[in-house]
């Protein structure tokens, strides 16, 4: 195959970013294919086209800076006859010109993959927020029109506000990671030449940028040093960066504690990183935002285990391998908690390196690329060179059940205090889980008393939604210490859960509370809103999450309003399997409504001849979601779930 790779930044730059890149292309020139890279001469002294352990390098003069990218007038011709020529192309994302290569793909039938590589995060500021609101909508763009994205762990894709819509197209590989082994005699040298032979060294590298949260790592050096004094911290990476002056604003943290932080420059050479990563006893990752760093492998490969921020994305490499401890984020006690508790023996955290390379594989890595690129331009599968990943013996269980979406149909009424048709059949489904039988106790938190109430033989106990304007809401009750809810264990035979756990202040609480006080063998049904909404639920709030924006959450209406979270099914499953619960079924419902429905219903109120002709129109286009061919549709208003105790708890 002739592939087409386009970046900002190419080598001999060196970042994360253009290290995988350069990987993935060495790695597919190996295996026969053509690869020429598209990128920028970031240095005048770079030839505009050569040839690199067999790949073209092709670059293209900038006349400017904008932010973290460059411009270059020259870039979409020399785009065009690349593609042209090409089988296949692929971005490295945050890329400014993705829209102008997906465009130039589809205008030549040249199908294009997508490597996203992180949501982009730009510094404060008006004109760096500007700049992240342009490349977010052309890189949406892109999204749009690009044949498979790819991205590096199931985790992050699935918390992705900028990814997940695009779900269909979603492939997830793991980082080409590659190092070589450390050099014992060499770090013990290196470490005397330091002065540090007899301290315990926690790592951290990269760019300093505020993404990466090294001033929480600053900030957690006195807890760690008053209980550790001889504790100290290495930084290896470029500290001043040209778009970005974060080591600037934490300067007066680094001169306060000085005397335990040593730098050591940007390692642009593989056995000296290696060295580094071995000399430290404990590397840390304390990122705001990341999507998979390559150092947390290449740390492990080393040996030397990980304290990581528990984000999406981060938090995947201690999940499958257990070579390390996972922290609250943004909060520098609980990173200097886990250093103290993993610094005094890091190598009981340690794992074979046998099992991490049985995980991340170079190999495996280029093996999934090439059979994609193949799938795209329509050839057979190629012959893997990497033996099948090993099951991940040291990753959380999480719970494997189908996603059915399903109609159920609500009786014909008009918009009343059931609420709009999204809700109707949302409840309608849920009270048909329950199975309620005459005498049995039901606790309804949020809005479906009134539904259950028509069930007959039932005894409902009321914890209303907090946006119902009741005195005790199921939101404050769920909202507090494990023992917030007034009623005694094994309390309810059923309970029906709708529009309280996204306002809750910790949804995992809310879900051990509920399974408190539901009885053996009873049934708990949830409904919450769906993170994938359709575009036409909520358009104000899809489209401004989508060039960048925070939710809307302080608006008067809309999907976000009183909410701290949606859902996606997979991480409502997580959270109520955690919570000990076992999950019977869970379901997508409603794809069509009428556009702005939060809005309007909210804003019109439910009863009076306004509202009857509102809910005349809405019940119809409710209709739709009847259709059998819903079940391909992606993008639904609600996430439903339905759970039992077990009988021996």
């Amino acid at each position: 195959m002739k592939i087409i790779a386009s970046l900002t930044y190419y080598y001999p730059h060196w970042t994360g970013l253009t290290a995988y890149a350069k990987r993935i292309a060495e790695g597919l020139v190996a295996r026969g294919h053509e690869v020429t890279v598209l990128t920028t001469q970031h240095s005048d002294d770079l030839a505009l086209d050569e040839y690199h352990n067999g790949v073209r390098i092709v670059r293209v003069k900038p006349v400017a800076r904008l932010s973290r990218g460059v411009i270059s007038p020259d870039f979409p011709a020399v785009a065009h006859r690349l593609i042209r020529e090409s089988d296949v192309a692929q971005i490295h994302t945050p890329l400014l010109e993705s829209s102008l290569i997906a465009g130039l793909c589809r205008y030549h039938d040249v199908p294009l993959l997508f490597t996203h590589h992180g949501d982009l995060v730009m510094p404060e500021g008006g004109f760096n927020q500007t700049v992240e609101r342009i490349m977010v909508a052309q890189m949406t763009a892109a999204l749009g029109l690009s044949s498979r994205i790819t991205t590096h762990s199931q985790d992050y894709g699935e918390n992705s506000d900028f990814l997940w819509p695009f779900a269909n197209k979603l492939r997830f590989i793991y980082p080409p990671a590659e190092i070589p082994e450390p050099q014992p005699e060499v770090v013990a040298a290196w470490r005397a030449e330091l002065g540090l032979t007899d301290k315990k060294l926690v790592g951290f590298a990269g760019r300093f940028v505020e993404e990466k949260g090294f001033d929480y790592l600053l900030q957690a050096i006195p807890l760690v040093i008053e209980q550790m004094p001889e504790a100290h911290f290495i930084y290896a990476g470029e500290h001043k960066v040209v778009y970005e002056d974060f080591y600037g604003k934490c300067k007066p943290l680094i001169d306060r504690y000085a005397e335990h932080i040593t730098f050591v420059g940007l390692i642009l050479d593989p056995q000296k990183l290696a060295n580094f990563y071995a000399m430290a006893d404990v590397f840390a990752l304390p990122s705001r935002t990341d999507c998979f760093p390559s150092v947390q492998i290449e740390a492990l490969l080393c040996g030397t285990p990980l304290v990581t921020a528990s984000i999406p994305g981060a938090r995947e490499v201690v999940r499958v391998t257990g070579m390390g401890l996972l922290v609250e984020p943004h909060n520098p006690q609980t990173l200097a908690d886990g250093l103290v508790k993993l610094l005094p023996d890091p190598a009981a955290y340690c794992k074979p390196q046998s099992a991490i390379r049985s995980i991340f594989s170079m190999e495996r890595t280029i093996d999934e690329y090439e059979a994609l690129m193949h799938e795209m331009v329509g050839l057979p599968a190629p012959t893997p060179h990497a033996q099948p990943a090993l099951v991940h013996l040291y990753a959380e269980p999480t719970p494997s059940l189908p996603v059915v979406r399903f109609p159920s149909r609500p009786a014909a009424q008009p918009l009343d205090s059931q609420g709009d048709p999204a809700e109707r059949r949302r409840n309608a489904q849920l009270i048909e889980w329950l199975d309620l039988g005459v005498g049995d106790r039901v606790l309804s938190c949020g809005s479906g008393a009134e539904a259950l109430r028509a069930q007959p033989g039932v005894q409902v106990v009321e914890l209303a939604a907090s946006r119902a304007g009741r005195e005790h809401s199921a939101h404050h009750a769920l909202g507090g210490a494990a023992e917030a809810l007034p009623f005694a264990d094994a309390s309810f035979d059923a309970i029906l859960v709708t529009d309280v756990l996204e306002q809750a202040d910790d949804d995992r609480v809310a879900l051990r509370e509920l399974g408190r006080v539901l009885r053996p063998g009873g049934v708990l049904a949830i409904g919450v809103a769906h993170r994938n909404f359709p575009l036409w639920w909520d358009p104000i709030n899809r489209l401004w999450t989508l060039v960048g924006g925070e939710p809307l959450r302080s608006a008067a209406f809309g999907v976000w309003a009183g909410r701290r979270r949606l859902y996606r099914p997979r991480e409502l499953m997580q959270r109520v399997a955690a919570a000990g619960l076992c999950i019977e079924a869970v379901a997508e419902t409603t794809h069509y409504a009428v556009p702005l429905t939060p809005y309007l219903v909210r804003a019109t109120g439910r009863r009076g001849p306004v509202q009857k002709l509102l809910g005349g129109l809405m019940h119809g286009v409710d209709r739709l979601n009847d259709r059998p061919a819903v079940a391909g549709k992606t993008g639904f208003v609600n996430v439903l779930l339905k759970a039992r105790r077990g009988t021996q708890q």
